[in-house]
């Protein structure tokens, strides 16, 4: 009778209960979260920590275009398109930096945020779409910037195609997303790879038309160059600041598929690979 009533007692105490096993509570947003998390840390990471930091994501470009417009002006009373040089190498070199600085900071992904790739929260594809929207960012503003500042120094007149302009920008991003995917996986299988890609690299500003038309090759080298798919971004952009300019080549589905294509064989090849090389 004693220990009914003790009994009893314990459970009228509300300060004393019985305990139960509590659900795991679901973090909401958790991919957002850790992306802004990795965003964060790549802005404060040493390589944005340099003595320019992100001021030299515009230095760069406009010291392209000052380099390409002083050495062509010697040569040409006006640049290939229009009349004004700063313009139409801007129109080149910003897309063309957009794809190329998306593309390195992608393939670098994993190994830079391999320390953070232990923790449960944190995805490989978390990893990569944080500095893919990162740099994105960062050179849609610098284009934005420095083609506003381009235009109004030299009180130019352009009609601007906005729909050719974002097209070309998302061309340049996506395909930066797929191809450095699939880099990031092809730098951990082999580290001599790196070196080749650089290699293959060098000549792309001059086979995708930065500095020149393709349209003015002769036709048996633009049916080779038209395949390299950087040559569409760097068009549609053209075509976007100067309405006259022929861009019928450009095929924005061809671009698109080239870098979903890279971008769900980088995934596959992370998925089954990262964490085996990452052990070694």
């Amino acid at each position: 009778m004693q220990e009914i009533s003790m009994n009893s007692g314990d459970s009228a105490n509300p300060a004393i209960r019985p305990y139960v096993p509590q659900k795991p509570r679901i973090r909401r947003f958790r991919t957002l979260r850790v992306v802004a998390a990795l965003i964060m840390r790549e802005t404060g990471s040493r390589e944005t920590r340099t003595s320019l930091g992100f001021l030299w994501n515009m230095i760069d470009p406009v010291a392209s275009v000052f380099v390409l417009t002083v050495a062509f002006s010697l040569f040409a009373k006006n640049p290939p398109l229009g009349t004004n040089f700063p313009l139409f190498y801007i129109t080149g070199v910003l897309p063309f930096t957009m794809y190329g600085q998306v593309e390195n900071r992608v393939s670098g992904s994993i190994r830079f945020s391999r320390p953070l790739l232990g923790f449960p929260a944190v995805t490989v594809l978390d990893a990569l779409l944080a500095r893919f929207l990162l740099n994105v960012f960062t050179n849609v503003v610098v284009f934005v910037t420095l083609a506003s500042i381009i235009i109004m120094q030299y009180h130019l007149r352009v009609t601007i195609d906005a729909r050719a302009v974002v097209l070309s920008l998302a061309m340049a991003a996506a395909l930066g997303l797929g191809i450095g995917t699939l880099n990031s996986v092809l730098y951990l299988a082999s580290p001599t790879y790196q070196s080749v890609w650089g290699i293959i690299n060098r000549p792309q500003m001059l086979v995708s038309g930065v500095i020149f038309l393709l349209n003015d090759m002769p036709d048996f080298v633009f049916k080779y160059l038209k395949w390299n798919p950087v040559a569409h971004v760097i068009a549609e952009m053209r075509h976007g600041f100067y309405p006259t300019y022929d861009s019928s080549f450009v095929n924005p589905t061809y671009v698109f598929i080239v870098a979903g294509t890279a971008f769900v064989l980088g995934l596959v090849g992370l998925h089954s690979y990262v964490f085996d090389a990452l052990e070694k």
